[in-house]
């Protein structure tokens, strides 16, 4: 590990280890690995490098070998992407208690704290495209968070509220919104309305089925308002008969 130092600070920089030298362990908490997320994070490293180092410890039976406390993903993800080297500290103080705790401590991104980034990289002037490649997600992640930038009251309501963090969820309702406001208004206000993506599916069928005329408002033309015969949709929700 090395160590420098400038303008009184010290600045503590990692080894780069050859991939070749690196097992993983297999006693480490974390045994699933979403090929998905692996294939994305691995992109990012291709573009981006890794940015934050793994932690190693030396092998304890071959010399010059080194065993991952934690990093496994990235490590992967390294080798997908056909890097040779890594960044990497050595710490020999790690446990497998430490293990656990750096996966059961992990906190993900929130679908709002996505959307605020996105909405940003747009401000500077970047596409879907170029954005999906920044952070290693489709262009239709990108359009489903971006979204949640720009909700109608109704919904934006529901998902500040924290009814529904689901971003497909969202992004159905946003749909459904367009098709008959009314409908989805009325359907969200019943506060014991489950509101899943199999309840959401079934409210778009309902409001494909339903008979309606539609008529633009003479105060706005954008606003569009069904007929006196409109029918209100019942809470879509499991009922138990006793």
């Amino acid at each position: 590990m090395n160590y420098s130092t400038k303008n009184n600070l010290i600045k503590v920089s990692s080894l780069e280890l050859d991939l070749s030298l690196i097992d993983e362990d297999p006693t480490q908490p974390r045994t699933e690995f979403d090929p998905v997320t692996l294939q994305e994070l691995s992109d990012t490293i291709r573009l981006r490098g890794v940015k934050t180092p793994i932690s190693v410890h030396p092998h304890p039976q071959i010399e010059g070998r080194f065993i991952i406390n934690h990093g496994a993903r990235r490590f992967r993800a390294s080798i997908l992407a056909k890097k040779k080297t890594i960044p990497a500290f050595i710490d020999t103080d790690y446990s497998k208690v430490d293990q656990m705790i750096e996966n059961l401590q992990r906190d993900a991104l929130t679908p709002r704290e996505i959307a605020d980034f996105i909405g940003y990289q747009y401000s500077k002037g970047f596409k879907n495209v170029e954005i999906s490649k920044m952070i290693g997600k489709s262009p239709g992640f990108v359009s489903q968070h971006y979204t949640l930038l720009n909700l109608p009251k109704t919904i934006a309501t529901i998902f500040n509220a924290g009814r529904t963090q689901d971003v497909i969820v969202i992004n159905s309702l946003v749909n459904a919104f367009k098709e008959a406001p009314e409908i989805v208004i009325e359907w969200l206000n019943n506060s014991e309305q489950e509101i899943t993506r199999g309840s959401v599916k079934l409210l778009r069928q309902f409001i494909k089925t339903e008979e309606k005329q539609i008529t633009p408002t003479t105060s706005n033309p954008d606003t569009k308002i069904l007929n006196s015969k409109k029918k209100t949709p019942p809470p879509i929700t499991p009922t138990i008969n006793y």
